[in-house]
């Protein structure tokens, strides 16, 4: 095994650019915005074991995609967490598989499986695995630089039926919130979260937002809802997860510059149903009803096409 050490931040490693990132950094500001693992694995598009390795070691090393993302789920740059000092990439070897020997009697396979089997009987055990639980966002693909959009977070809870709720949903930077329904308990930056203490069934949290012009489109939108009844327990919030900038009106889910009737259909399915919900359905009903509209940049607004 052989050890290279580098005296830069960003190393190119099998022709992947790599960074190294100071794991007690990661989990200091983690803790101290109160985020959980699962939060940043969310945003991060990786475990939560990936996470906890992230910031168990002094330095790790990761890819450099993967370090932007950290960073911008924690609402800092990716110097923040970059590691200060050298930082020492070890190449390890990958055994020829020739050379590797192979149990007998199928005991390779118990030996990989047995693992896998006890941590779903203590996560079943523990009630951690809920499986007719549901968190969704419903958030337009696309939308007009600095026009309002609809965002709906959708939870089923299933069997945790009267079960206290608490929702964390970071925007991407570049967008900010204009109304949150029911009206949020903290809204901080780019950070939304909810609590609901007494509800019960199938429950709505929903916000209007708008992106500034120069947004990044390759961000993304990453949420997180926790419950807890007999035991503490994480949800990732599933569904879209990012928006592009376009010139095209939001509920054109098609962007041809028309909204059909399945397209009117959808906006009163999928986001109609929060009530106080400032979208504005009239105007939308108006492009319906029109044969097209374009947007005028100059005016910053829609013009419906008769």
């Amino acid at each position: 095994r052989g050890e290279i050490l580098l005296s830069r931040q960003e190393i190119i490693k099998s022709g992947v650019a790599m960074v190294c990132v100071s794991g007690s950094k990661v989990r200091s500001l983690r803790e101290k915005q109160e985020l959980t693992q699962l939060y940043l694995a969310t945003a991060v598009e990786v475990t939560t074991e990936t996470i906890s390795r992230w910031e168990r070691a002094e330095s790790p090393t990761l890819k450099k995609e993967n370090g932007l993302k950290l960073a911008e789920a924690l609402g800092v740059s990716l110097d923040d967490i970059s590691f200060a000092k050298e930082c020492v990439i070890e190449e390890k070897e990958i055994p020829d598989p020739a050379s590797v020997p192979v149990a007998k009697n199928g005991l390779w396979l118990v030996t990989l499986l047995l693992p896998l089997v006890l941590l779903f009987v203590y996560y079943s055990k523990s009630g951690n695995v809920t499986a007719d639980f549901s968190v969704q966002r419903l958030l337009p693909t696309h939308s007009v630089a600095g026009y309002p959009f609809p965002v709906v977070i959708k939870v089923d809870p299933g069997s945790l039926q009267n079960s206290s709720l608490l929702l964390k949903e970071q925007l991407p930077t570049g967008c900010r919130v204009l109304q949150t329904i029911p009206e949020a308990t903290t809204v901080s930056g780019n950070l939304l979260k909810w609590v609901d203490k007494n509800g019960s069934g199938e429950r709505f949290f929903a916000y209007l937002a708008i992106c500034e012009p120069g947004t990044d489109n390759n961000q993304q939108f990453s949420g997180v809802l926790l419950s807890r009844q007999s035991s503490r327990q994480e949800f990732p919030v599933n569904g879209q997860n990012r928006i592009r900038l376009e010139s095209f009106h939001w509920a054109d889910a098609n962007r041809d510059n028309v909204i059909d009737d399945e397209e009117l259909l959808g906006v009163y399915d999928d986001y109609g149903q929060v009530e106080g919900l400032q979208v504005d359905v009239e105007e939308i009903e108006s492009i319906w009803m029109g044969s097209g509209y374009r947007w005028l940049e100059d005016t910053k607004a829609f013009e419906i096409i008769p």
